[in-house]
């Protein structure tokens, strides 16, 4: 009989065992989950701000072009084509803004999109002027901005407060 109890019990034990062992294992997987999904949120950022700051660089360049070309001739092929290509960069770089506000529903995230919207208000009025001065005030306005929107990439990115 005591053969039978103790054949029992290191059945039971074993039983428990692989029980808790199979707990913790699932534990460990979910962690490691939740681990690379959140390493995968914070890549996608990271890749949305770097094509964000890459396209309002591009944007801002282009209204400086755009300004020059009309104001040397108005109407000349290259102050058409600046403009279309003002256009179609200000498009793109709204949309690289838009999704922003699409990659995460976090508080700081939204506020780096919000952000975004700035540089791109901003980089939109460079043009808005007739005189050069006011024209390059106005690109060091918008590159500030640019900045100010990288420093905020960083902090989130990082989770340091700005």
């Amino acid at each position: 009989m005591e053969g039978i109890i103790a054949g029992a019990l290191a059945v039971v034990g074993t039983l428990l065992g692989s029980v808790i062992a199979h707990h913790y294992q699932e534990k460990s997987a979910r962690r490691a989950e939740a681990r690379a999904h959140s390493h995968q949120q914070q890549q996608l950022l990271f890749d949305n701000c770097a094509a964000f700051i890459s396209l309002a660089e591009d944007y801002r360049r282009a209204q400086y072009d755009r300004w020059s070309r009309w104001d040397a001739d108005p109407t000349s092929e290259e102050a058409t084509a600046a403009r279309a290509e003002a256009y179609r960069l200000y498009v793109e770089t709204r949309s690289s803004a838009s999704r922003l506000k699409l990659i995460s529903g976090q508080e700081d995230v939204h506020r780096l999109a919000d952000q975004a919207g700035v540089v791109l208000e901003l980089t939109s009025a460079i043009i808005r002027t007739d005189d050069r001065a006011d024209m390059l005030q106005r690109g060091r306005v918008a590159q500030a901005a640019c900045d100010a929107f990288v420093a905020e990439a960083n902090a989130v990115l990082h989770g340091s407060a700005p």
